[in-house]
């Protein structure tokens, strides 16, 4: 993890990112990947909020939500995890795969007890797309949706909801968490 100013950001890993186009598992694994990943850009550059709906009707909520911008270059990975509020994740720019699995299927899920990354026992020990079955064995029988989102594409992920989400290109989304 490294920090970078945006204009590096854009010139050395968005810019090469779209010259790939789509990006498979094993192209995530190998390649230098980039993401700004849950930021307050539109806290930042208030007029950016021009372009995405400040707050989506189906928020339904009355209070205003989190709004986060995530985006980086194809490949970027947000491991297996779940959020504590409702989230609705708004695909703007490219595609992205997300996996979604119930807070029912919790026990074959594994979840973590690093420390370092899954202090508030939110994250999977489970490497999605590239399980290790032996490993974790429960995991087989884990049910699980998964669709692929696309510019103006939207889905709702309830709190307590386990997902992972695989960048297949150059990707920018937007997410509003609410409780």
């Amino acid at each position: 993890e490294q920090l970078v100013n945006i204009s590096s950001f854009v010139s050395e890993y968005l810019v090469p990112s779209c010259a790939k186009g789509i990006w498979t598992i094993d192209d995530a694994i190998l390649n230098l990947s980039c993401y700004m990943a849950q930021h307050a850009l539109l806290d930042q550059i208030p007029c950016l909020v021009e372009d995405v709906e400040p707050v989506p009707h189906l928020c339904g909520t009355t209070t205003d939500p989190i709004i986060n911008v995530w985006m980086g270059t194809g490949g970027t990975r947000t491991p297996l995890h779940f959020d504590s509020y409702d989230n609705m994740l708004v695909q703007v720019v490219g595609a992205k795969y997300v996996r979604i699995y119930g807070k029912e299927e919790t026990t074959k899920l594994y979840v973590s007890k690093d420390s370092t990354h899954a202090s508030q026992g939110n994250m999977s020990a489970v490497d999605c797309e590239r399980e290790d079955w032996e490993k974790h064995p429960l995991s087989k029988d884990a049910k699980y949706k998964e669709v692929v989102l696309m510019p103006g594409d939207a889905i709702f992920i309830p709190a307590g909801a386990w997902h992972y989400v695989r960048s297949l290109s150059t990707s920018i989304s937007v997410n509003y968490w609410w409780s």
